[in-house]
């Protein structure tokens, strides 16, 4: 029996990390993770807030370079609720989500110790972040049961105007026979 593994492109914060075995995994599951943000309809901050609201697992001591993906994670995760002005979750407070070293994303280290978000640099982290979140304008998407609930009600309300002014028509239409 011939079994495929599916890839599932992680959602949440809390699957980037539960997926992670390595440091590159956890760039890529990373990377993987922003594409879902970017790509696949999370346009809503509320979207967002989910998708960062729960701790990870902790990855320091699981592998070389856990404690970098730990505070990563915390990182971002502030960095973004902060430019999306959204709450920040409560397990970014935790401030033993801190690089042991210093970490730079590359060579350039005086342009990042300069560029670096504050929520990066208190962590030990000298990099320029992505932006993968674009709120779309406009109301959110609603089922379309929804829609049609709303429609019947327009109807209904439309109806009874309707009867209303007949009413009143055939008041006024008594009075002037009299």
């Amino acid at each position: 029996m011939n079994k495929r593994r599916v890839f599932a492109r992680p959602h949440t914060l809390v699957e980037v990390a539960a997926q992670t075995g390595s440091l590159a995994d956890f760039g890529a599951n990373l990377r993987d993770w922003q594409h879902h943000i970017q790509r696949d309809g999370v346009h809503a901050r509320k979207g967002l807030a989910a998708c960062i609201v729960e701790a990870p697992i902790r990855l320091r001591g699981k592998f070389e370079g856990g404690d970098i993906a730990d505070a990563y994670l915390a990182a971002y995760a502030e960095w973004l609720a902060d430019r999306t002005d959204i709450a920040r979750p409560k397990w970014c407070r935790d401030r033993t989500r801190v690089a042991d070293k210093p970490w730079f994303a590359t060579p350039l280290r005086g342009h990042l110790l300069v560029v670096s978000p504050a929520s990066f640099r208190q962590r030990n982290l000298f990099t320029v972040p992505e932006n993968v979140f674009t709120a779309r304008p406009g109301r959110p998407r609603v089922s379309h049961a929804h829609k049609l609930e709303k429609a019947r009600l327009r109807q209904k309300a439309y109806r009874q105007r309707i009867r209303n002014l007949v009413r009143q028509a055939r008041a006024m239409g008594s009075h002037e026979k009299r």
